[in-house]
């Protein structure tokens, strides 16, 4: 038996073109006019977990229960010039509400250098107050992944999700692949991760790098990760700290 407990703080989002641009040519220079909307949502999950494993360790299942604040964005900037957007202050005051989120897990582990997992998040459909009128939902998703150990204190994983998943851009899809490495040292007090990911529903886009770092102390564990969008020209930062026992 084991129960942990977890504080993240998740943040998602996403722009589009939500009136008419204009395009005008003055001189040897194009200026485009418009507007573009900007949606967002970032939660903040406070999750109780449980898990059992049995058959002398090889399978594992585990719940978790999450009470999640939900604070919704929604705000817009202007398209002007030739120039690129700035999106910087322009996501407005979020609309906070509280709701709850269930995700069911299992592991399978066939030796002691491989384990196979698959999750499902947010089954109940977890419904937040969008700023503006309306309602964001986050759907259910599945994701299925494997984590080699070719020594004891390095992992290798790969994952994927089963599901092509909505975002806040209207017509485009999220389904990631996704890669990563992770070492850790000093009898696992530090861990180093680097790893990458690509949205398979768009052949266009590239793989993103990432990189992470964790800290163990008995039972207490604290997480920070990152990545870089190239294209884009955009971060993605994450945290978390969890305590298990």
């Amino acid at each position: 038996h084991a129960f942990g407990f977890n504080v993240s703080d998740v943040a998602t989002g996403g722009g589009f073109v939500s009136t008419p641009v204009q395009a005008s040519q003055s001189g040897g220079a194009i200026n485009v006019t418009g507007q573009m909307a900007l949606r967002g949502l970032e939660a903040r999950q406070l999750a109780f977990s449980y898990a059992y494993a049995f058959s002398d360790k090889t399978f594992a299942i585990g719940i978790t229960a999450k009470v999640i604040q939900g604070a919704a964005y929604n705000g817009s900037t202007d398209l002007t010039g030739g120039s690129g957007v700035s999106t910087t202050d322009h996501f407005g005051k979020p609309n906070i509400s509280t709701t709850y989120g269930i995700d069911l897990g299992a592991i399978y582990r066939p030796s002691s250098w491989v384990r196979f997992a698959v999750v499902a998040k947010d089954l109940n459909k977890p419904t937040f107050d969008a700023a503006g009128g309306g309602e964001l939902t986050l759907e259910p998703q599945v994701r299925f992944g494997v984590a080699i150990n070719p020594y004891s204190s390095l992992t290798l994983s790969a994952d994927v999700d089963a599901t092509s998943n909505r975002t806040f851009v209207p017509g485009v899809k999220s389904q990631l692949l996704s890669f990563g490495l992770e070492q850790t040292i000093l009898s696992e007090f530090l861990s180093f991760r680097i790893g990458t990911f690509k949205n398979m529903q768009d052949a266009s886009t590239p793989f993103v790098p990432t990189a992470g770092l964790g800290i163990r102390w008995f039972n207490f564990r604290a997480d920070a990760g990152g990545g870089y969008d190239f294209r884009e020209k955009g971060a993605l930062v994450s945290a978390s700290i969890s305590l298990t026992f």
